[in-house]
């Protein structure tokens, strides 16, 4: 004996499709997430190389006078496509009768993607008296 109702109905196939088009819709998307969170991730990681090349190419020891060895040209040479750069703000003269501290602000930055992304530390430095 024979079913006659044996196979699919319309209604059981449309949710079936309805299913598996939200399952892979959810799929896709963490897909993308993930592959941006690796661009970023390998960005991250070649920008802390190319903060440490440049404190290995232009290092701030025995330095005798901050105003002129501190701060360094762009440097494209590191990595290609990346370009290190150090800064130092301008020192304000203390006010009369306040001995001046020595510190000094030195911004290191790395700019890469045709300088439209851009990651900076900032610290601190004292000059040698």
């Amino acid at each position: 004996m024979t079913n006659p109702r044996a196979g699919l109905t319309l209604v059981e196939l449309v949710l079936a499709i309805v299913i598996l088009g939200a399952s892979l819709a959810v799929l896709y998307r963490s897909i993308l997430v993930s592959a941006r969170m690796v661009i970023v991730s390998r960005e991250r990681e070649a920008v802390a190389y190319v903060f440490s090349l440049g404190e290995l190419a232009h290092p701030l020891r025995d330095v005798e006078d901050i105003e002129e060895d501190g701060p360094v040209d762009p440097d494209p040479s590191l990595l290609e496509g990346y370009v290190y750069e150090r800064t130092l703000d301008d020192k304000e003269d203390p006010p009369e009768g306040v001995q001046d501290d020595g510190l000094y602000v030195l911004r290191t930055s790395v700019t890469w993607d045709a300088g439209r992304q851009r990651q900076e530390t900032v610290r601190y430095v004292r000059a040698a008296p």
